[in-house]
């Protein structure tokens, strides 16, 4: 197949799932083209046999910018695509994020063939954990094999979602002026800013601009990706009323040790917060054996990662885990 994979991605994470995705089509034999959004420039559809659509979860909905842009884009009709998203979490709400796209898609003609969750580490409220971050790419990495072998063995896997969280989706969704109110707050602190103009070089909307003396001047089309603050090598950017939540130093997901923590991060006696991942685990794990038993019985060889692990949600639950995060009992 070729397949075009378009994305929007803030603080780089979506690009890594991207690029995995990539890899792994192409060693299935499959030609892959990528399009990562920057300042709203268009990509042409025409002539790929798949297209994905990637974003990160922005308040329980896609990224107001990237849904203006895939409706400037021309798809045929009945044009195959997929949906891929990320969060730092798996609240059920979730499930309503792509409303506004697939509603966007089906008035194109567009057809969707599935839609994948992962997870990756949050870039606002509070730093994960290294055995976190490690324990998350793993389950990541069993998604992508049960992503694989759907859309290239003509299988449909959807997130359903309900009423009510297209409801509570939608009200949420007006938190998407709050990039424009708040960046009239954003602020760089002369003292630390080193006058890189990274921020202003790297911001996805093109909303930063320079002043004469290097320090950068936030306009009004924020996407509150938080790419300028969370990648700041001087940490000098204030991100206005955000800034009690804000994150600072990436993850380097791609220096992360491959396969699962020695101990399980997550378990079965997680609370607060973490309680929603032990149900997002089980169901990665059912869908991956799943994919691996009709492998097995058609002869196909079984994904490199499928070897003798810890058992999930194995031990107790951890007592090292970070103490301010909210809701943790």
């Amino acid at each position: 197949m070729n397949i075009l994979l378009i994305y929007f991605t803030g603080t780089y994470h979506t690009r890594y799932l991207t690029d995995r995705l990539a890899e792994r089509f192409e060693r299935e034999g499959h030609a892959v083209t990528r399009h990562e959004f920057f300042g709203e420039s268009g990509c042409k559809t025409e002539g790929f046999d798949l297209v994905g659509i990637g974003y990160p979860i922005h308040g329980f909905n896609s990224p107001m910018v990237f849904n203006r842009f895939l409706r400037g884009l021309t798809f045929g009709r009945g044009q195959p695509y997929f949906l891929y998203k990320n969060s730092g979490e798996t609240f059920a709400v979730n499930n309503a994020s792509s409303r506004v796209i697939k509603r966007l898609m089906r008035k194109k003609g567009a057809v969707l063939r599935g839609e994948y969750h992962f997870v990756l580490p949050y870039n606002i409220h509070f730093p994960y954990q290294p055995d976190f971050v490690r324990e998350l790419l793993y389950y990541d990495s069993k998604l992508t094999e049960v992503l694989i072998f759907d859309l290239t063995h003509e299988r449909t896997r959807l997130i359903r979602s309900n009423f009510w969280y297209d409801l509570a989706s939608f009200f949420v969704s007006v938190q998407k002026i709050g990039g424009p109110v708040n960046s009239f707050l954003y602020r760089a602190d002369p003292d630390r800013c080193r006058r890189c103009g990274l921020c202003a070089k790297r911001c996805p909307t093109r909303n930063i601009t320079l002043r004469e003396d290097g320090l950068p001047r936030f306009r009004h089309r924020c996407a509150m990706c938080m790419r300028c603050s969370f990648c700041c090598p001087a940490d000098a950017i204030s991100i206005g009323f955000l800034q009690g939540w804000k994150v600072n130093g990436e993850y380097h997901l791609d220096r992360v040790p491959q396969g699962p923590p020695e101990r399980p991060y997550i378990t079965d006696q997680s609370r607060g917060f973490y309680a929603c991942f032990p149900r997002t685990y089980r169901e990665i794990e059912a869908a991956f054996s799943e994919v691996c038993r009709l492998k097995e019985e058609a002869g196909e060889p079984l994904p490199e990662l499928e070897r003798p692990q810890s058992a999930p949600f194995a031990g107790e639950a951890r007592e090292e885990e970070p103490a301010s995060l909210p809701g943790k009992l």
